[in-house]
C-alpha cells in the first residue's frame, strides 16, 4: 500500500552559514590587529637628506628596526628635508620631547672606520630615547651621533682647559696608550675657559682617582736641548685627530677614585701635569734659562723645571721664573731652602759640568726648614756645602790675599785628601778663614802640628812617593789655587793622633814660608842657584837628580833685577853635596823630549815624577870647563843643550832662511854634529844671522874656504831626494875648505855641484842650449844602462848655454873619455815631411816621462885619453846613427888607464 511521505520541519540554523561567519570573524580579526599594530607616524627635519630613500632608509635602534621612512620630500622655504617616518607602535611612548635622531653613513677617521655595515645597506637613521614624559612627533635631526648621555654606567668627568687645541668630539682619552673613553662634548665658559665633558668607560673607572692629572696628548712633542732630547707620542690617533692623556703620579696612587661630574685641570702636556706644584724664584737675569727645558735637579734626581719666565712691569724689571715642582719635593718649600744655578766651570778637579755645555745649565737647591714658602730669589754662588761623605772640617787663617775658592783640593804629598768648603772674611776683618774638609780615610795624616801652605799656580798633582794624580796643573790652580800640607809627625813615623772637628791652623802663603816656620820640616846641605830664562813646568819641590836618583829639590824661585831671568834656588842634601861641582851642568828634565823623523823617533825623559810634575836633572862634565866660584848655575833647557854647553858656536850670514829654523840640524855626510841654535836679523834689517853650535870634534872641519848651504826636499819624478827634510825641515850642509880656522861663514846660495859630482865618481859637464825636459836625477845611460845621473845644472858664465852636471858612477869610469858623445834622449821626436813620411821614435818610458841623456865611445884606435874630473862635453839633441857601432872593449881601457896612472902620478 502507498504510504504518505511525512514532512517534519525544522527551525535550526543552516550550516551553510558556517562559512560567511568565519570570514566574518577573520575580517574583524585582522581590523583588530591592523589598529593595533598600526605605527606611530612622526616627521624629521634633516639639514642633509643624502642616503635616505623612501621606503628604504630604516629607523635603528641598537642593531634592531624601530621604523621606516614612508617619504621624503624637501622643505624649501627653511632649505631642510622633511621626511615622514613610520615607528613601531612598540616605542610609541618613548617618542618624547628630548629624544634626538640623526642619519649614519659610513666615515673614516684616525681612530677607526665608522658605519662601515652602511657600506652595503644603505645610510640609517639612529635613534636616542628620552627621558621625558612628553609625546611628541615631530623632530629636527642632528648633523652628528649625540654625546653619550648622562646616565650611561661609566665615568663622567668635566675637564677645564685653557684652549680646545685639536680636540673634537670623540677624541679618545688615553691610559698607557690604551682608550679608555672619549670627549662626550665641550662649550665655550663665561670666563673664556673651555669646558669639556669626558666619558670613561666602567671597566676603567677605577683607574681615575681624585689626585689624577689629564694633559694634552695631541701630536708630537719634543722638549729638551741636546743631548736630552724628549719625544712623547701617545698613539697615531692621537697623532692625527687629538688624544688626552690620564696620569696619576705613583706618590698620589692612594688617593680616593673619581666620582661623576668630578672637575679636572687639563694641562696643555706631559710635564705640566707631571709637576704640579708651583713656586717662583726670582733671578737676577734670564740668560741660560729656557721655558719647559732648564730643570731643577737634586743629587742627580730631577725635582721640576721651569715652566714661564716673566718680567715685572715695575723698576727694577725684575725675571722671575714660574717653576712646576714634582709632588713628592713639596718638603723643599720651607722658608731656609736656598736656590742656585750649576753651569760649566773650572775647577782643581778639572773642567766641571761639561755635559751642560750642551743640555745647558740648571738649578739646583739646598733643603731648609721653616713655615712654608713657594717665592725665593736665586743665590748668585753656590752656598757651602759639606761633602757627602764622612770627615771633619777645619779653619785655616791666613793674613795674605786669598787665591783659594770653594772646591779647590787639599793634598798631602799631591794626592787630594780633601777640599775647601768655604773662604770668608774673619768677623775682626784683619784675616781670611778658609774652612776645609778631610775625609775620613786621611785623618790619621793629620796632627796638630800639621803644617799647611797655598800651592804654587805651577805646581803639578805628581808625586811617585804616592803615586801619580793626573790633574791639568798648574793651569788649573793658577784659576782655582790649592792647598798642600804635610805632618813633621808622620813624616818621621812618630805616632801622631788627628786634632777636634773645627781646629784651626796657620795657612802660609808658600811652601818657602811653611818650611820657614816649621824647623822641623827644614834639610841640611848644600844651596845652589839656578839661572833660567823662563821657569817652564817648574815650581817649587820639584826634585833635583842626578843619574835618576833624588839628591836634592827646588826650594824657591825669583826674577832677577832687570826682571829678564829666573833665579831658582835648590837645596842638595848633605849625602849628595859632594856631587855638585864647578863642572857640574843642569837642565831642564820637566815633561818628555820628543824629536822624530823619517829615520826614527828619539825620546828622551827622565824619571816619572819629572814628567808629570816637572824637575832638574844635571850631570858632571870631566872636559868641560870651570865656572867662576859663587856665580849661579846655567839652567839648560835640556840634557843635549846641556852636553853642548861648551861647543864651538859658529855665526852664519844669509840673505833668506830658506825654510831654515832654530833646531835645524848641521850635518857632514849626513851625520849630525850640530845645530842651529838662533836666527835673528842682522843690524841693517836686510839679512839674517844664524847661530849654531858645532860639537868641538868637529871644529876642524870649519876653515875659511869651508862652503855652507841649505839642503831642503827635491821632487821629481824619480822621487823625493832628501826625503829626511819633508817633515822636520831642511838643514845645512858643509863642505870642508882649506886654510885657517873661521867662525864666520857666508851661506853658499848655490850647490857646490862641480865638487860634488867628484865625490861619489867622475863628475863632468855637459853643455846645451837649451835644458829640456831634463831635470835633477835624470839618469845617463850607456847601452841603455844607467851609469849615472843629472845632479844639478846652471847657466853658464855668458848666459849661452846652460851646464848640466853629471856624476858617472865609479865603476863606469873607465868608459868614459875626452871623445865620448853625450846626446840628449828625452821625450818623443816626430820626423817628416809630405814626401817622405812621418817618423816618430821615442827612448824608454822613463825617458819619455822624465828626460835622460845617453853617451858612446868610439872604439879601436879612435879611442880618446880617459876623462878628467870637471871635462866638459857638447850635449846633442840627437845621436849619429855610426855612434851605435860604437864597441870599445872596457877591460883594455881600464888596463890603460892603470898603466897612465902612475905616468900620471909621477910627473
Amino acid at each position: 500500500m502507498n504510504q504518505e511521505p511525512v514532512i517534519t520541519e525544522h527551525r535550526s540554523i543552516s550550516p551553510i552559514w558556517i562559512l560567511p561567519a568565519i570570514a566574518l570573524f577573520i575580517c574583524s580579526w585582522l581590523l583588530y590587529s591592523s589598529f593595533r599594530d598600526a605605527g606611530v607616524e612622526i616627521t624629521i627635519f634633516f639639514e642633509d637628506g643624502t642616503g635616505v630613500v623612501a621606503g628604504k632608509t630604516q629607523v635603528m635602534s641598537r642593531g634592531l628596526q624601530v621604523g621606516l621612512v614612508k617619504d621624503i620630500a624637501p622643505d624649501i622655504a627653511n632649505k631642510r628635508i622633511e621626511a615622514t617616518v613610520e615607528m613601531d607602535r612598540s616605542v610609541a611612548d618613548h617618542l618624547v620631547e628630548d629624544t634626538q635622531f640623526w642619519v649614519v653613513r659610513p666615515r673614516l677617521s684616525a681612530r677607526a672606520i665608522e658605519g662601515l655595515d652602511t657600506i652595503l645597506s644603505g645610510s640609517y637613521i639612529g635613534i636616542q630615547f628620552g627621558s621625558s614624559t612628553e609625546s611628541r612627533r615631530e623632530y629636527v635631526g642632528l648633523t652628528s651621533a649625540p654625546p653619550i648621555p648622562p646616565d650611561t654606567p661609566g665615568l663622567h668627568l668635566l675637564l677645564s682647559a685653557e684652549k680646545l687645541g685639536s680636540i673634537r668630539i670623540g677624541t679618545g682619552i688615553y691610559y698607557k696608550n690604551i682608550e679608555i673613553g672619549n670627549v662626550k662634548s665641550y662649550e665655550l665658559e663665561n670666563d673664556s675657559s673651555i669646558l669639556i665633558k669626558i666619558f670613561i668607560e666602567p671597566e676603567f673607572a677605577h683607574l681615575v682617582h681624585e689626585k689624577s692629572r689629564f694633559c694634552n696628548a695631541s701630536g708630537i712633542e719634543i722638549s729638551g736641548k741636546l743631548p736630552n732630547l724628549k719625544l712623547k707620542m701617545e698613539s697615531l690617533a692621537s697623532l692625527l685627530q687629538g688624544g688626552i692623556l690620564l696620569y696619576t703620579p705613583p706618590a698620589l696612587q692612594h688617593t680616593p677614585p673619581a666620582v661623576n661630574n668630578q672637575s679636572y685641570r687639563l694641562y696643555t702636556d706631559y710635564e705640566s701635569a707631571n709637576y704640579g706644584l708651583p713656586m717662583t724664584l726670582a733671578l737676577s737675569s734670564g740668560e741660560n734659562i729656557s721655558e719647559g727645558v732648564t730643570k731643577v735637579m737634586y743629587r742627580g734626581l730631577e725635582a721640576g723645571f721651569v715652566k714661564e719666565i716673566s718680567i715685572s712691569k715695575d723698576a727694577p724689571w725684575q725675571v722671575t721664573a714660574h717653576i712646576l715642582l714634582d709632588p713628592r719635593a713639596e718638603m723643599i718649600l720651607r722658608e731656609t731652602t736656598k736656590f742656585w744655578m750649576v753651569r760649566p766651570k773650572i775647577s782643581p778637579k778639572g773642567i766641571e759640568n761639561l755635559r751642560l755645555l750642551l743640555s745647558g745649565p740648571y738649578i739646583t737647591f739646598q733643603p731648609g726648614d721653616g713655615e712654608f714658602r713657594n717665592n725665593f730669589k736665586i743665590l748668585p754662588e753656590p752656598p757651602p756645602q759639606i761633602p757627602l761623605r764622612p770627615g771633619k772640617t777645619f779653619t785655616l787663617t791666613s793674613n795674605a790675599p786669598s787665591r783659594i775658592t770653594t772646591n779647590s783640593q787639599v793634598y798631602f804629598k799631591n794626592v787630594p785628601v780633601g777640599e775647601v768648603i768655604q773662604v770668608e772674611v774673619a768677623s775682626s776683618g784683619r784675616s781670611l778663614a778658609t774652612t776645609i774638609f778631610i775625609y775620613s780615610e786621611h785623618l790619621h795624616l793629620l796632627s796638630t802640628e800639621s803644617v799647611f801652605w797655598v800651592r804654587s799656580g805651577i805646581e803639578v798633582s805628581a808625586d811617585l812617593e804616592q803615586g801619580v794624580h793626573l790633574t791639568t796643573s798648574p793651569f788649573q790652580t793658577v784659576i782655582n789655587g790649592g792647598i798642600s800640607f804635610t805632618t813633621p809627625d808622620k813624616l818621621e813615623k812618630k805616632k801622631n793622633f788627628p786634632p777636634g772637628d773645627g781646629f784651626e791652623f796657620q795657612l802660609w802663603d808658600s811652601y818657602g814660608e811653611a818650611v820657614a816656620a816649621a824647623p822641623t820640616l827644614q834639610r841640611s846641605g848644600k844651596t845652589v842657584r839656578l839661572l833660567a830664562q823662563q821657569a817652564g813646568s817648574l815650581s817649587v819641590g820639584d826634585p833635583i837628580l842626578y843619574k835618576n836618583i833624588k839628591i836634592g829639590e827646588l826650594k824657591s824661585f825669583r826674577l832677577t833685577g832687570n826682571h829678564r831671568e829666573i833665579v831658582f834656588e835648590g837645596l842638595i842634601f848633605r849625602e849628595f853635596s859632594d856631587i855638585v861641582g864647578s863642572r857640574t851642568r843642569f837642565f831642564n828634565a820637566s815633561g818628555v823630549n820628543l824629536s822624530a823623523g823619517l829615520d826614527g823617533i828619539e825620546l828622551n825623559t827622565e824619571s816619572l815624577q819629572t814628567i808629570v810634575s816637572g824637575g832638574v836633572s844635571c850631570v858632571n862634565l870631566e872636559d868641560a870647563p870651570p865656572l867662576p866660584p859663587a856665580s849661579p848655575y846655567p839652567l839648560f833647557a835640556s840634557y843635549s843643550e846641556a852636553l853642548s854647553a861648551d861647543d864651538m858656536t859658529i855665526t852664519l850670514a844669509m840673505d833668506r832662511t830658506s825654510g831654515l829654523r832654530e833646531g835645524a840640524a848641521v850635518r857632514y855626510k849626513g851625520v849630525k854634529i850640530g845645530h842651529v841654535s838662533a836666527l835673528a836679523l842682522d843690524e841693517n834689517r836686510t839679512g839674517i844671522i844664524a847661530t849654531a853650535r858645532i860639537k868641538n870634534n868637529t871644529r876642524e872641519l870649519f876653515r875659511k874656504n869651508t862652503r855652507i848651504w841649505v839642503t831642503g826636499p827635491e821632487f821629481s819624478l824619480d822621487g823625493i831626494k832628501n826625503i829626511d827634510t819633508v817633515i822636520p825641515g831642511p838643514y845645512l850642509s858643509l863642505l870642508p875648505g882649506d886654510g885657517p880656522l873661521e867662525r864666520t861663514f857666508t851661506l853658499t846660495q848655490e850647490v857646490p855641484h862641480t865638487v860634488l859630482a867628484n865625490m861619489d865618481g867622475l863628475g863632468i859637464v855637459l853643455e846645451t842650449p837649451h835644458l829640456g825636459s831634463l831635470s835633477i836625477g835624470s839618469p845617463v845611460y850607456y847601452r841603455e844602462v844607467e851609469i849615472g845621473r843629472i845632479i844639478g845644472y846652471e847657466l853658464s858664465p855668458t848666459f849661452q848655454k846652460v851646464h848640466v852636471f853629471v856624476t858617472i858612477a865609479e865603476p863606469y869610469r873607465p868608459v868614459v873619455r875626452k871623445n865620448t858623445k853625450f846626446w840628449n834622449v828625452s821625450g818623443a821626436k816626430i820626423e817628416g815631411g809630405i814626401f817622405s813620411g812621418v817618423k816618430f821614435s821615442t827612448g824608454s818610458m822613463k825617458t819619455l816621462i822624465k828626460g835622460g841623456v845617453a853617451m858612446a865611445t868610439p872604439d879601436n884606435e879612435q879611442t880618446g885619453p880617459p876623462a878628467v874630473p870637471g871635462d866638459h862635453f857638447p850635449l846633442y839633441d840627437k845621436m849619429d846613427k855610426k855612434w851605435l857601432d860604437w864597441n870599445p872593449d872596457v877591460v883594455v881601457l881600464e888596463r890603460e888607464q892603470s898603466r897612465q896612472l902612475p905616468a900620471a902620478s909621477s910627473k
